[in-house]
């Protein structure tokens, strides 16, 4: 059935930043298959990393709205088409599609990883035409994918509830760090006589808990408040860390 044994791993972000495909492609390395990681490119990605896989980038007109997934999916669908590959693996929802004809066209194995409750995200809530047509899809597919897994049992419990179907936990857990060079506070520019509360990441969206964070660190004393990467809420996090009360309990970098 094998042409040969490539696994192609597909997510819709531009790669470097989602530490969880990272582990998964190396995973998939260490079993003995040839990886490829297929992602998007933005006008401000950062270059790709050395890794032990190849990896790339596609360049879409679009960048948000039903017009880039469309085409995302559909430069997905081709470019998985002309891969040989023994396996494919969608990350999330928005890549399961094309993944999911794929597998059914070529008879290879199609892994779905669920990073999240896709259809309850904050960017849907407000728009139930966009949250009608992700739900009616996952209902459609979900079921009918043999190798499903998640990241923890909560949601697990809650696809099995909907759907009837079992999903296998892996955890999103960091790798130990042990080779970095340990910093005084006062060598970052950081005050020395203060805690340091640390929110980190790339996707620092609306309604995921940075504005209650915010607020909250206006009853907080003695500690800083470090934010440091992006997301769509970061610009309100910026004007609301210029409030005199905070100005020097918060730092967005």
């Amino acid at each position: 059935m094998f042409t040969t044994k490539r696994a192609v791993v597909s997510v819709i972000n531009d790669l470097v930043t989602d530490n969880r495909v990272i582990r998964t492609c190396n995973t998939l390395r260490e079993a003995g298959f040839e990886v490829l990681l297929i992602g998007r490119s933005l006008p401000h990605s950062p270059p790709l990393p050395a890794w032990s896989f190849r990896a790339l980038r596609m360049r879409l007109f679009f960048t948000k709205g039903p017009p880039f997934y469309f085409f995302f999916n559909l430069r997905l669908f081709f470019r998985l088409m002309s891969e040989k590959a023994a396996l494919v693996y969608a990350n999330d929802l928005d890549t399961l599609l094309p993944n999911f004809l794929v597998s059914k066209i070529r008879g290879i194995p199609l892994i779905y990883d669920s990073h999240e409750l896709f259809c309850e995200v904050p960017e849907l809530q407000d728009a139930p035409l966009k949250r009608a047509v992700w739900r009616w899809l996952e209902a459609r597919l979900v079921p009918r994918v043999k190798y499903r897994i998640t990241v923890n049992e909560s949601i697990a419990s809650i696809f099995r509830a909907k759907y009837g179907t079992e999903f296998k936990v892996v955890r999103n857990i960091p790798d130990v760090d042990t080779e970095f060079e340990k910093k005084p506070k006062i060598e970052l520019g950081l005050p020395a006589d203060r805690k340091i509360i640390l929110l980190q990441g790339a996707g620092i969206n609306i309604n995921r808990g940075a504005e209650e964070l915010m607020e909250a660190m206006k009853h907080v004393e003695g500690a800083l408040l470090l934010i440091i990467g992006g997301g769509d809420v970061w610009p309100t996090l910026l004007r609301e860390s210029q409030q005199p009360e905070l100005a020097d309990r918060v730092r967005m970098i």
